[in-house]
Formats: C-alpha cells, structure tokens, sequence
C-alpha cells in the first residue's frame, strides 16, 4: 500500500477557498492555560518557582466558552520590589499575550501574588 502526499490545493477549490470554509480551530482550556503560564513566566518581575514540596508558580486555570476566557493565575513575585505595579504589568502582558496567540476574548483574569523573598524564598500570599 502506497501513501500519498495532501495538499490544501488537492481539495476543491484549493488555498483559494476562504478560511471559514476551510474547516475551523478549537482551543481548550488546557492550551489557554499553557499560554497564560508562559506569558506569566516572561513578564518582568516574575518569580518562577517549582518543586515537590511547594506549588509551582506560574500557574493558571481557564474555562473557555464561546470563544471567550475566564481565567485566574497565580504568580510569584520577587519581594522587596513594587510588588502592585508588577502585578498591573503581569496581568497585562498574559491577557494581551493569551489574545494575541490564541484569538480569544479574555473576560476575566484575577491574579493572585505571592510575595517570594528574593533571599530565602520565603513566601507571603496577597490578593
């Protein structure tokens, strides 16, 4: 048995046909909450932390319905630092990070930030 090469062109109408009528995407949950973690990772002040004993950070939970996302996060943020600021800066870049890469309407993102002493690893939890 011989297996042959498929192509967009090898369907009728070819790459000419419009992309709606091409066939469609869905994003779960479980690849906007990828998103949100990485976006959370490459912020600016960010404070990635894993491990056994400790809940790793960043870490998101999102529901998608409808084309649209409800999502919380919780990150780690380096303490001492302008800790509010940080926080405003972080929830922008994963919300218009997660719009840009998925193509989603984010409703809602609460943030939640742990404070992480920069010396110890100490932690204290605001929200």
């Amino acid at each position: 048995m011989t297996e042959e090469a498929f192509a967009i062109a090898d369907l009728p109408g070819g790459p000419e046909r419009a992309a709606e009528e091409r066939g469609s995407l869905r994003v779960t949950g479980t690849a906007v909450t990828r998103v949100f973690e990485g976006a959370a990772r490459g912020a600016p002040g960010s404070a990635e932390r894993s491990g056994l004993l400790v809940r790793g950070y960043p870490r998101a939970r999102a529901t998608v319905k409808h084309g649209r996302v409800w999502a919380s996060l919780d990150v780690g943020v380096r303490w001492p630092g302008p800790t509010a600021a940080t926080a405003r800066g972080l929830a922008a870049r994963v919300r218009e990070e997660a719009t840009r890469i998925t193509g989603l309407d984010v409703v809602a993102l609460d943030v939640t930030v742990h404070l992480v002493d920069a010396a110890d690893g100490a932690e204290r939890r605001v929200q």
